[in-house]
């Protein structure tokens, strides 16, 4: 197969045939065109775009324009995403669980930044060069331990798939809050009130209305993003040889 013809396969990741983009010009890179697609997507609050909006951003009159230096719609998500697993960082030299909370941690800061990439990152296989280091660099941590490549990659899919979850839980939520108005937890409270104040005088759902009026049930913060992931790699570090097993 040649170069033109791998080109001209449907959804084929951007990566695969490497096209060298145009040169750029003082409107236009391939750079210049991600860099302002991430910026676009964060000013919308489901994170979605579209080309002409995109074209419009970056002042060019048509969309096509912007294909010759990112191929394709998915190219242009091949690249985004990729940019953002840049922003991801596997800590390395201190052993596995230290690698896997750095890897949970900053991908957490960069879904908080960029909350679509969570979405994103599920439509297109990781397989641009951040991605790659990242993943890379996460099982050099784990090759160690002595594990079989099924249980390393689970190690890192487990990490990376609670940010990618709780990165597609803050998207609904954030898109969800946008679409009815209810901006704070107090205007959701509020909104609220009513409905659980009914359920209670039918006597219906008791512990869950004895839980909802409790007015320690937040404190402290209840299975925050960190506290999940240090009981995740409890529950992977019983999958360790014995010796390998932090002390009880």
């Amino acid at each position: 197969m040649t170069s033109s013809e791998r080109r001209t396969v449907p959804g084929g990741l951007v990566w695969f045939d490497e096209p060298t983009p145009p040169r750029a010009t003082e409107q236009l890179s391939r750079e210049r065109i991600v860099n302002a697609a991430v910026e676009l997507a964060d000013d919308q609050v489901p994170g979605e775009i579209t080309m002409r909006a995109l074209a419009a951003r970056l002042g060019v009159r048509s969309p096509m324009a912007l294909y010759r230096y990112v191929g394709s719609k998915d190219g242009l998500v091949d690249l985004m995403t990729d940019q953002v697993y840049g922003q991801i960082s596997v800590p390395q030299g201190h052993g596995w669980r230290h690698a896997l909370q750095g890897l949970g941690r900053t991908g957490w800061d960069a879904v908080q930044r960029h909350p679509w990439f969570a979405r994103l990152a599920f439509s297109r296989p990781p397989m641009g060069p951040n991605a790659l280091h990242v993943y890379d660099t996460a099982l050099a941590e784990l090759e160690p331990l002595g594990l079989d490549a099924t249980t390393r990659m689970g190690f890192i899919n487990t990490a990376l798939g609670h940010v990618l979850g709780s990165g597609l839980a803050l998207l609904e939520e954030q898109a969800m809050r946008a679409r009815v108005g209810l901006h704070s937890d107090s205007d959701l409270e509020a909104a609220a009130a009513p409905y659980l104040e009914r359920i209670a005088a039918a006597g219906k759902h008791p512990h869950f209305i004895s839980w909802a009026t409790d007015p320690q049930r937040l404190a402290p913060e209840p299975q925050s993003f960190e506290q999940v992931l240090e009981w995740l790699l409890d529950g992977l570090a019983t999958l360790l040889p014995p010796e390998d097993r932090p002390p009880a």
